[in-house]
């Protein structure tokens, strides 16, 4: 019984984790141009803190609140779409959207701090930590870029980063 119990667990472990790199590895690709806000942490070693220029956008379908935080944790559908190398927000809201041709539909969350339908509202997407690896220290460089999948469930993963061109690390 305690074996199987184990065997269970590992099992379970072992397909959410083939799930996820299957996700990463076959979901459509998008380009954000992305940000560092906290270049190294202490704690963490070498970890980056990531902002992007869809974290920023005009969430429609929101009802503004009295406090700073009353929306903050809320689901949010956001429309992308490429306009030369990258991905830019088209329309946020509160309700699912439907994408046109050509747009990817993400979900994210109402960040910390964030009003409802304020302009610059935050939005989270799973997305904004990245872990160098060890030894490898916080990088120089004019342009970041970052390569995501679009899981099936509208979630964002990191596939690769890019700065100045060259993948990293």
């Amino acid at each position: 019984m305690f074996w199987t119990i184990v065997a269970a667990q590992a099992l379970f472990l072992l397909a959410w984790a083939g799930y996820q790199e299957v996700v990463r590895q076959t979901a459509p690709t998008l380009v954000l141009k992305g940000r560092p806000v906290d270049p190294q942490d202490l704690l963490r070693g070498d970890y980056l803190t990531l902002r992007y220029d869809i974290s920023e956008a005009m969430v429609g379908g929101m009802a503004t609140k009295a406090g700073a935080n009353a929306d903050s944790g809320r689901d949010v559908w956001v429309l992308l779409e490429p306009r030369e190398r990258y991905h830019v927000v088209a329309q946020a809201s509160s309700e699912r959207l439907t994408p046109n041709p050509g747009q990817v539909l993400v979900r994210g969350t109402l960040g910390y701090g964030a009003r409802g339908a304020s302009a610059g509202s935050r939005i989270d997407y799973g997305i904004e930590r990245y872990f160098v690896p060890e030894g490898k220290g916080a990088p120089k460089f004019k342009v970041m870029e970052i390569e995501v999948s679009v899981s099936r469930s509208h979630r964002l993963y990191i596939k690769r980063v890019l700065l100045d061109g060259q993948a990293f690390p």
